[in-house]
């Protein structure tokens, strides 16, 4: 009786230990609460690109803040259907030149720049910049890095069919401690590009997102 009293005792203890061990303070520099990015996010709608377009949309990095662009989204309609070649390159220099499109159809116009959470500290104006293009930009970088590639079908305007966005989601990338694509300094920029191709009577519309650090 005695040796199951004993042993009752020293069960209990070690249960109560590992329970004790359920809740914890971490150690000194375990990270262990929700810290959120700096993040904005900018749409742009009715962007009718140009004959033979190349860049469409970039973004340029930015002369204080490590940029990470964490996805893009592209959709749109066009006269005639079209499968579009949809390429995301990165440039060692950023491009000149070109029309930029103006109000919703340009991501860069500050109102159509959004902070993700307003109340965080150094989240309420971005330093990247964005723009797109009526008209083609001259590219200095002849040898850019190709990050990304799908193709996108533009659905035929009269016809009444949901187009099917393509999106570039590099995000879940950082859970699995992978790299997403990232700008350091003006120089560096990152472009959607379509590889010269026309679209008859095309409109597009589309996002991007991004933190800055």
């Amino acid at each position: 009786m005695k040796r199951f009293l004993l042993a009752a005792i020293g069960l209990a203890a070690l249960c109560g230990s590992a329970s004790a061990q359920i809740n914890f303070v971490p150690q000194p520099g375990v990270t262990s609460g929700y810290y959120a990015k700096n993040t904005f996010s900018s749409a742009f709608f009715g962007l009718v690109p140009p004959a033979s377009a190349t860049d469409m949309v970039c973004i340029t990095g930015s002369a204080s803040k490590v940029v990470r662009v964490d996805r893009i989204v592209l959709t749109g309609t066009a006269g005639t259907l079209v499968q579009l070649p949809v390429q995301v390159v990165r440039r060692a220099t950023a491009d000149t030149g070109g029309t930029l499109a103006t109000t919703t159809a340009n991501p860069g116009v500050t109102t159509q720049i959004a902070s993700r959470d307003t109340g965080q500290t150094l989240n309420t104006s971005a330093t990247a910049v964005l723009a797109s293009y009526t008209a083609v930009p001259t590219i200095n970088d002849a040898a850019p890095v190709y990050l990304d590639s799908q193709l996108l079908t533009l659905a035929v305007t009269s016809v009444a069919t949901q187009a099917v966005p393509t999106i570039f989601d590099w995000s879940r990338d950082i859970e699995n401690n992978v790299q997403v694509p990232t700008l350091r300094g003006v120089a560096q920029q990152l472009c959607v590009n379509f590889n010269a191709v026309s679209i008859s009577s095309g409109v597009l519309n589309g996002a991007i997102t991004w933190s800055e650090e």
